[in-house]
């Protein structure tokens, strides 16, 4: 049995997902996480902010490469509880924001990750709003998703609360719309678009099916003006 979910019900939908969230394979998701760590992110000695932080699933990667602090943000009141009680470092923080919403930091950051948002949101200058906000000028930003294409094939976030498949309504932006809202709100960007192949899918299980597909968009951005101390671009 399945149950959609409209984009105003996307929060609850995480809040009953956050349980499992960590547990229950799904190969998209994990293909993001492959194409993330396939390289350093470069955010040594950054303040880094990660909008749609979930259950803090990059913290290590984050806090592994040296960055100075981490800053996760989340609507979702289950995801952040779950993230919460995983990190005990100084040098951690969560905030609870519903990025369908501006979001005004409290602070400007070195360095924004985003992962696994964009195809939640209804419209896209929001969320790069909040980024530019968000970030120095000089800073850079990551956005890790499930590429626009497998959203409008019908790939999308699901789950399952016992026999129920909890469907998420998904929204695909066109990639020339993601970096055009990103465009537009400052950001000078790079994107590159990952197929399903060989090396994907030896290291990540379930992605067979996509092979030769683009399975996840990956944009690096740099937002314009003075660069910041000690950073470099992309």
């Amino acid at each position: 049995m399945a149950h959609l979910l409209g984009i105003g019900e996307t929060l609850v939908g995480y809040d009953r997902w956050a349980a499992s969230y960590d547990h229950e394979p799904n190969p998209l998701i994990a293909a993001t996480s492959w194409v993330l760590q396939s390289a350093p992110l470069g955010c040594a000695d950054c303040d880094v902010v990660e909008l749609g932080c979930g259950t803090g699933r990059n913290v290590v990667r984050v806090i592994g490469e040296g960055a100075r602090s981490y800053t996760g943000v989340d609507g979702s009141g289950g995801m952040l509880t779950i993230a919460t009680h995983r990190f005990y470092d100084p040098r951690v923080t969560f905030q609870k924001a519903d990025l369908l919403l501006p979001w005004t930091a409290p602070r400007q950051y070195d360095f924004g990750l985003v992962c696994l948002v964009l195809e939640h949101l209804s419209t896209l200058d929001v969320l790069a709003e909040t980024l530019a906000r968000a970030v120095k000028p000089g800073g850079r930003i990551r956005l890790v998703d499930l590429h626009p294409e497998r959203v409008a094939a019908g790939s999308f976030a699901h789950f399952h609360d016992g026999q129920t498949e909890v469907q998420f309504a998904s929204v695909a932006h066109p990639v020339a719309s993601i970096c055009e809202a990103l465009e537009g709100a400052g950001f000078d960007v790079v994107r590159r678009d990952w197929l399903a192949s060989d090396p994907m899918i030896s290291a990540v299980p379930g992605i067979q099916k996509h092979r030769g597909l683009k399975a996840v968009l990956d944009i690096k951005a740099t937002r314009r003006g003075r660069m910041a101390r000690g950073s470099s671009g992309y």
